[in-house]
């Protein structure tokens, strides 16, 4: 398969060297506002774009729509709403998605379509309500040429052409690894997605919970299973990142991926688990990894995001440019207007 990941690629082999991440002195704008709310403008989770091209999707984890956006030369301008879901299903009230990651992924055959996939968090609420819009994985067909969806859309009605599955949180209770932590709440080390990519043929999920070992958990499912009617197999990869560490955001690069990590629970006391450990959590700083996407492999630090605390959600990792030595990205945080977006440059 092609691997066609970001906006920029280079093919280059990943150097073994000390890696840096410098920040970045420009300043990037949103206009107009993302929509509709400050809310959702606030709460940018995941995001995505289509390769050779600068149209790309923002997901936010208050609301049950999308937005696309544009990037044109230090500014995202954001553009159409796609509804996602209805506002019930079967009867039942469809509340916010909390979706947490969006990935491209390119036809995987010929004649095949291009899709965006964007994930629900698949977790309670930090009240511990059940949610069935959270246990959602959704995608829709998109012209690999534009961006834009190959049907009609708008951001007030959800259309058939959003494919949904719920059968992803079955492959979550039903995997020995990840079932102790299915439907619990973040503060007792239960499931919950925040990144999506694909390696080959294969769909990765990373979890910022549980954090097991001082290992981050990413889930692997096979792409062709995951909208059948049977629940599809998973396994599961341990990342070793440190205690309290999980992943925040997945983006493909060139033979692997990265991963955007931060704390695992931020409000995990001495009387609950971290990492398999009773005492409470470090506040480690966000930082970007690199993994080769293969289950064995050891994540390899860039380093810590310079000039952002440890109490700084960032949600979002988008990959701007892959050259030979280093990524240019764009960061995003949740709890930010817009995602207040930051660039750095990251030394391979």
């Amino acid at each position: 398969m092609r691997l066609t990941y970001i906006l920029f690629l280079i093919f280059v082999s990943i150097p073994p060297v000390s890696a840096e991440i410098v920040r970045s002195s420009g300043q990037w704008t949103v206009k107009p506002n993302f929509e509709k709310s400050s809310k959702a403008r606030e709460s940018i989770s995941g995001a995505a774009c289509v390769p050779g091209t600068n149209h790309c999707l923002a997901a936010n984890d208050e609301k049950n729509y999308a937005q696309f956006f544009e990037i044109e030369d230090g500014n995202l301008v954001p553009t159409r709403l796609i509804r996602l879901l209805p506002k019930k299903i079967d009867g039942e009230k469809m509340d916010e998605i909390d979706a947490e990651g969006v990935v491209f992924v390119p036809a995987q055959d010929t004649g095949g379509k291009a899709y965006f996939y964007v994930t629900g968090s698949h977790g309670l609420s930090r009240s511990g309500d059940y949610q069935p819009s959270r246990y959602m994985l959704l995608r829709f067909p998109v012209d690999p040429r534009t961006g834009n969806p190959t049907f009609n859309f708008d951001g007030n009605r959800a259309t058939p052409d959003v494919e949904r599955t719920t059968l992803l949180r079955e492959t979550i209770k039903t995997n020995a690894d990840l079932s102790p932590y299915a439907d619990k709440t973040l503060d007792r080390n239960g499931v919950t997605i925040e990144g999506i990519a694909t390696i080959g043929t294969d769909m990765l999920f990373g979890l910022r919970s549980p954090c097991l070992a001082k290992s981050a958990v990413i889930v692997r499912v096979p792409m062709g299973d995951l909208f059948k009617n049977t629940v599809p197999h998973a396994t599961t990869s341990l990342v070793k990142m440190g205690d309290n560490v999980g992943v925040r955001d997945l983006a493909n690069v060139q033979d692997g991926i990265l991963i955007l990590a931060g704390r695992s629970d931020d409000r995990r006391g001495s009387e609950n688990f971290t990492c398999g450990e009773k005492r409470a959590p470090p506040s480690p700083l966000p930082s970007v990894w690199f993994w080769s996407g293969r289950d064995g492999d050891a994540a390899r630090p860039l380093g810590d995001l310079p000039g952002v605390k440890a109490s700084a959600s960032a949600e979002t990792l988008l990959v701007l440019e892959e050259t030979a030595n280093a990524y240019r990205v764009l960061i995003l945080f949740d709890g930010k207007k817009n995602g207040k977006p930051v660039e750095f440059t990251i030394e391979k």
